[in-house]
C-alpha cells in the first residue's frame, strides 16, 4: 500500500519540470503527506495540464452520504476493472499524483521501522491515481486514490505492496491524457517501478504522527542526534 510520501520540491521548480500550464494555489514542500490531506495532482483539459489539490481518499461520486463512506487511500492494480469504486474512471478520469519519496514501514520485534523510498537520482515522479467528485446538496467533494502494485525487489524486505511510479514526460501524459488513451492502452504502465533506479534508507519514528511535517521526518536515521 501507500499511506505517506513526501513532495519537497519548490512549486517553481516542479511547474517547470512537469511542464505545468495552469494550477490551482501554489505549493509548499511537504515531508510527511497524509491520507484526508491534499495532495498535488495532475489532470489535462482543453489542451492544458493542470495542477491542483486534490483529497486523498477516494469518495465515489455515486455515494449518497459521504460522512458514512470510509474514503480508499489506495486502488491494486490487479482488480481496477472489477470494482465498481474504480472502474468508471479508468477511460475519464485518471490524474498523477506528485511526490519524490514514499514511507513504508518494517514490523521487527514489536516495533515498526519507518523507511524513505526514493529515486537514486533523487528527482520527483507521480503516483498513478484516479480522481472523482461526490455532490451532497449543494457541497462538492474532489478527492482521489493512489494506484498500487506488488513490490518490487528493494521495496519487498519492507512491504508488499508499492505505489505504482510514473518517471518520465511520455509516462505521465500518456496516464493523464485521457482523451487520446484509453486505460486498455495504458495499463501497463501499472507495473512495479524497476528497483535498480531507486535507494531506500531508514528515518525517524518521528514521521509516525501526521502530526510531524518537518525536514527533520526525511533525515538518514544515523544523521539525527
Amino acid at each position: 500500500m501507500c499511506g505517506r510520501f513526501t513532495l519537497t520540491m519548490s512549486f517553481e521548480e516542479l511547474v517547470e519540470k512537469f511542464l505545468i500550464d495552469e494550477w490551482v494555489d501554489e505549493w509548499g514542500p511537504r515531508f510527511n503527506v497524509a491520507p484526508s490531506q491534499a495532495v498535488l495532482s495532475l489532470i489535462t483539459g482543453k489542451g492544458q495540464r493542470m495542477a491542483g489539490p486534490i483529497r486523498w481518499g477516494l469518495i465515489p461520486s455515486w455515494v449518497n452520504d459521504r460522512s458514512k463512506w470510509k474514503p480508499l487511500i489506495n486502488a491494486r492494480s490487479e482488480t481496477l476493472e472489477e470494482k465498481s469504486s474504480f472502474k468508471h474512471l479508468l477511460n475519464k478520469r485518471r490524474t498523477a499524483i506528485l511526490a519524490d519519496s514514499f514511507f513504508e514501514w518494517k514490523r521487527k520485534d514489536g516495533e515498526k521501522q519507518p523507511y524513505r523510498f526514493m529515486m537514486k537520482d533523487k528527482e520527483p515522479f507521480a503516483f498513478a491515481g484516479l480522481w472523482d467528485k461526490q455532490t451532497n446538496g449543494n457541497s462538492a467533494a474532489v478527492s482521489s486514490t493512489i494506484i498500487t502494485t506488488s513490490a518490487n525487489d528493494l521495496v519487498q524486505p519492507v512491504h508488499d505492496r508499492m505505489p505504482v511510479i510514473l518517471k518520465g514526460e511520455e509516462n505521465i501524459n500518456k496516464w493523464i491524457s485521457t482523451a487520446d488513451y484509453t486505460f486498455n492502452e495504458v495499463k501497463e504502465l501499472l507495473v512495479p517501478f524497476p528497483s535498480e533506479f531507486m535507494t531506500k534508507y531508514k528515518v525517524s519514528q518521528e514521521v509516525n504522527s501526521t502530526r510531524n511535517d518537518f525536514e527533520s521526518c526525511v533525515k538518514p536515521l544515523e544523521n539525527l542526534s
